[in-house]
Formats: C-alpha cells, structure tokens, sequence
C-alpha cells in the first residue's frame, strides 16, 4: 500500500523542562506537520509513503527533508523552493497548566507561496493508492486551497481514495467569514472518500442542525457520499482524562471505549488516530478493532515527545492486549 500525504511541514521548537518560554533558553528542534506525523505512524506500520510539500532551497530545507526520511517517509515529491519554512513554540503543560502554542509567520513560508500549477500532481499519484490532504491548507492562502483542492479533483478523476482531516483552526480564520469558510469545506468535500472530524466540525462548520448524531453523521456523508466519517474526543470524569472514537460507515455508527489517557504532549493526537484508522481500514479488520487500535496509537503518541508517532503495530498491539498496565518491557 502506497500512501501520499500533501501538507504543510513545520519546525516545532519545545521549551526545555516544562518551563514556560520565558523562563528558559534551551529549545528542542524537530520536524512536523499533519503529513509528517501521519505518514511517520504509517511508514512504521510497514506501509510505503511519499509527503508533496514545499521546503525552503536552504540549509534549513535539507534538515528538513532529512528529518522526514528519518522517520521512513520518501521525500521524492517534495519540492525545493523559496527561503522560509513556518514555525512554531510548544510550551508543555503541567498540572493546571495548559500546553500552549505560539505560531510563528506561517504565510510566508515555502509552501504557501507555491502556486497549484506549479506542482505535478499526477506524476505525484503514479502508483500511490491513497492521498491525504490536510484541512489547513483550506484556510492558509489562496495557493494552498488551490492546490489542495486541485489534487482533491485529480486523485478523484483516477480513482484513488481520496482522505480528507477537517483540522479547522479557529486561530487561522479570525479574518475569515464562516460562509466563505463553509463553502471552501463544500468544494472540496464532493471529491473525498473518508473525513476525519467531529460533531462540531459538521454543526458550528457547515450549519447542520441535526441534535442526533448517527442521522447528523448519515445525512453528512449522504450529502457528499462519503464513505467513512471517523473522529476522536476528549472527557473528564472523576478528575481523569479520557479518549475514545467513532467510526461512521453505511448508516452505522461504530464506538470505542473511552481509554484513560496520561499525557505528555497531547500535539499530533489526531493525527495518531486518523493513522490508525487508515491502517485498520487498510487491512479490512472488523470495526471495532480498528478503533482500538487507533484510539490505542493516540494514546501511546500522547504519553511521548513530539507529534509525529514511531510505534509500529507490534507495539499497538502490546498496549492493547496489556490495556496499558504492563510498564517494563525487558
């Protein structure tokens, strides 16, 4: 299975020691981005993947690249141009004290100065069979909603399985009307085969006004004839947090147990899932499994540094059968 993502690629600098950016002077550098860190979960599940992206024609560009071929993902669409690659602090949370993350200029960056006809995306789709775009591309600039929703309409045209990650941000769209938001959403939709996102993605989105959610999630992809709709969330309960799934296909709704999480860095938690659910669709197991293991991979990239997951299935798999208890592997 041959998978090509097209995103965004960042720099991540954490804050050393849980301190607050402030306090401290030491950073950790690492490369990042919705693409990087599904494709870095699925590559270390044994699949064959490719990342289309921009990356600045300098020394920051090539650690960059290098980087990505770290983590097992080929960097042959990626191209080089420009001067400028985004970047963002992560400063950790503790106890009381949320993560927190502060962007950096991001719409000067090589990728969002790339125009769509500049890219060659179906010499990119040769041989791959599924394509996953991220959502922010939608709400970055005009060239990167061009060029997102141009590889959307071309891996269409020739049949590949077409992944979409709603991945709205609120902080990227403060300029921006919620019509012209909702409409970029709709034209991209019709060209997709599964959606990650959420109730709220659908109601606060794109209007729907369905209290139900297995007839909000049926009339959804009724709509633009979506094959999979599958999301995470977040509760609380007795001081503890906790993460669970839902998986929605032919007018079913599928749903994991909700698991207890301990966090370290919660940054690509989504991306973890949608990795998982991919894999498990990949290999037709029954539903239920699938979200297992992908609730069970989130967990995992939650309680490690950084946002791109390394565990392979095995280690997946470990976790599930052990439900988290075992905490010495010799």
């Amino acid at each position: 299975m041959n998978i090509l993502a097209f995103g965004e690629v960042m720099l991540r600098f954490t804050v050393a020691e849980k301190m607050m950016l402030e306090q401290s002077d030491q950073l950790t550098m690492s490369t990042v981005g919705t693409g990087v860190n599904l494709l870095s979960s699925l590559a270390h599940f044994g699949y064959k993947t490719s990342l289309m992206t921009v990356l600045p024609d300098n020394p920051i560009g090539k650690k960059a690249a290098a980087d990505i071929r770290k983590l097992g993902i080929s960097d042959h669409n990626i191209i080089y141009k420009g001067k400028n690659l985004g970047s963002f602090f992560v400063e950790l949370g503790q106890g009381a004290r949320p993560q927190r993350v502060t962007y950096q200029d991001r719409l000067s960056s090589s990728f969002c100065m790339m125009d769509a006809d500049d890219y060659d995306f179906e010499k990119a789709l040769v041989g791959v069979e599924i394509v996953h775009i991220c959502g922010i591309a939608l709400s970055l600039n005009r060239q990167t909603r061009n060029a997102a929703l141009k590889l959307a309409q071309v891996a269409h045209e020739r049949h590949k399985t077409v992944c979409f990650d709603f991945n709205y941000r609120m902080s990227l769209n403060e300029e921006i009307s919620h019509e012209t938001m909702k409409k970029r959403y709709q034209k991209i939709l019709p060209f997709v085969d599964i959606v990650f996102g959420s109730q709220r993605d659908l109601t606060d989105l794109l209007d729907y006004q369905i209290k139900d959610e297995s007839k909000l999630y049926q009339e959804f992809c009724h709509d633009y004839s979506i094959n999979f709709f599958a999301g995470s969330k977040r509760s609380f309960q007795d001081g503890k947090k906790y993460f669970e799934g839902f998986l929605f296909h032919h007018d079913t709704i599928y749903r994991s147990a909700a698991k207890e999480l301990n966090i370290l860095d919660r940054i690509g938690s989504g991306d973890a899932f949608a990795s998982g659910v991919l894999a498990g669709l990949i290999e037709n197991w029954e539903f239920t499994d699938i979200l297992e293991f992908a609730i069970a991979n989130s967990i995992l990239a939650q309680a490690s540094m950084n946002d791109s997951p390394i565990f392979s299935k095995a280690d997946v798999f470990h976790y599930v059968d052990t439900e988290g208890k075992n905490d010495l592997i010799r």
